[in-house]
């Protein structure tokens, strides 16, 4: 039986779905990208998806869709019958969990501030009394580790790293007081498919932000 095709359907950037699209390329699952150019574009097909939720990112596999971004993650990882991801044991699962609420809360203070531009003059600020205290905790929760949650790649290291990834390219110095958190870093680019995938032109030209974004990241 021939596999079933697998389609993301999101906007063409960064945004919601890179952490899935990171996923797909570690997973070694063959996908392709439905990229939406205009909310108009979008409409049209928003009706016709098979799904009680229409939303993006939305995955289609052969006649399923699905949507909201952890359904998303967790399907593409009992598809790819890789429940190690959740962790080896119990409380490596509730650790993963609770680092996913943390991950949660930060990167809706940082899109938050990412998206008001009356906040951007105070970005200092803003790092100082948002970012940092969660930045200090997640560091020393990482230490001696290869991964967030110890030396196995976890399904909540693929959130935690794009938050990252965010905060390192607001400010390119945020991590140099977390050498613990550019360990994890470190290691989750050095993955051989993730630094592939890093080198591929369909990452290097996928913006992170829209254009409408408040935020402008420096080159």
């Amino acid at each position: 039986m021939a596999e079933a095709s697998i389609t993301l359907g999101y906007w063409g950037i960064q945004g919601l779905a890179e952490p899935i699209v990171k996923l797909l390329e570690y997973l070694g699952l063959k996908y392709q990208i439905k990229a939406y150019t205009s909310p108009e574009e979008w409409a049209a097909d928003k009706a016709a998806l098979n799904t009680p939720f229409p939303n993006l990112p939305y995955l289609k596999v052969g006649d399923k869709t699905l949507t909201e971004s952890e359904a998303i993650a967790y399907f593409l990882v009992f598809h790819a019958n890789r429940t190690d991801l959740f962790g080896a044991n119990n409380d490596e699962r509730v650790q993963a969990t609770a680092v996913r609420g943390v991950i949660s809360d930060l990167s809706r203070d940082v899109s938050g501030f990412l998206w008001d531009a009356s906040k951007h003059a105070e970005q200092a600020k803003f790092f100082e009394e948002k970012v940092n205290p969660r930045l200090a905790r997640l560091n020393a929760f990482a230490a001696g580790k290869k991964h967030i949650i110890g030396d196995n790649l976890n399904l909540v290291d693929f959130a935690l790293y794009q938050t990252l990834y965010i905060i390192g390219r607001a400010d390119p110095k945020a991590f140099d007081n977390y050498p613990n958190l550019q360990n994890i870093i470190n290691n989750f680019n050095a993955i051989p498919q993730i630094n592939a995938y890093h080198a591929s032109d369909a990452f290097k030209n996928k913006p992170l932000l829209p254009p409408t974004a408040a935020y402008k990241f420096s080159a």
